[in-house]
């Protein structure tokens, strides 16, 4: 199992509000495990999949228009981080001691 950061960024429009509950969903169900996403538009996860296969699921549960942007980092490979002001601390190390 890897840890993944997934972050994006969705344009504006009518349907701004349920792009970004259907990504939010669709990651949060993508995740093996807790998800911790106190920052706007970051996720912190893991998953068995790889960062193609994780995009790929996630993408298929969500109408994206061109110009959204989705990104998706396997974190497993390193190990420099830090934090600042983050309510769930314990969630966040718990996830980030994966790598």
């Amino acid at each position: 199992m890897a840890l993944f950061a997934v972050s994006f960024m969705l344009e504006d429009g009518s349907d701004y509000d349920d792009r970004h509950a259907a990504l939010a969903k669709a990651i949060e169900q993508a995740a093996d495990g807790e998800v911790w996403s106190e920052t706007a538009s970051f996720y912190l996860l893991n998953s068995t999949r790889n960062s193609v296969g994780l995009k790929d699921e996630i993408t298929s549960a969500v109408a994206l228009q061109d110009g959204d942007v989705l990104l998706v980092i396997n974190l497993s490979k390193t190990k420099g981080h830090a934090t600042s002001g983050i309510a769930k601390k314990a969630l966040f190390k718990k996830l980030i001691d994966h790598r």
